[in-house]
């Protein structure tokens, strides 16, 4: 996927992105999930994980075989950072050696991100296995609370 392309679909998302915190959409801490559709005023409603999950996956033609091979092959990886190395309170999205957040709303160098955030020192890597884990826990958390 050339650049352009690239930066439209970031900008497209980035028209109708409204940032809400997991414990008022979920009613939970944190909660890692693909954003598919707009809500009832035509926003794409989460928070960081969910931007970059959500990001990835239209960079990914919508097509989970297309995100999750970038995930694992590494060309993509939802990052964690926070305040320091040892600190979450962050995701970001690497894709293809650039990287994206709802902060900076457009791909730039690793050193934009680190302008307010330090990579966590084992998760900001953006490991698949993570990624995995996190949406995996998410959902059985969501599922349950939901019964």
């Amino acid at each position: 996927m050339d650049k352009k392309t690239r930066n439209n679909i970031v900008s497209t998302f980035n028209d109708k992105w409204k940032y809400r915190y997991d414990k008022e959409q979920y009613g939970m801490a944190d909660a890692w999930k693909i954003i598919y559709s707009e809500d009832a005023e035509g926003k794409f409603v989460g928070d960081c994980e969910d931007y970059a999950l959500s990001i990835l996956y239209r960079l990914s033609d919508k097509s989970h075989l297309k995100m999750w091979w970038l995930l694992i092959t590494h060309q993509a990886g939802i990052c964690l950072v926070g305040p320091s190395k040892w600190k979450l309170s962050h995701a970001v999205l690497r894709y293809k050696g650039e990287y994206v957040d709802n902060w900076t709303k457009k791909f730039g160098p690793k050193s934009e991100i680190e302008k307010n955030h330090t990579f966590h020192i084992f998760h900001g890597y953006g490991w698949a296995y993570m990624t995995a884990l996190k949406m995996i826990l998410s959902k059985v958390v969501r599922t349950i609370k939901e019964k």
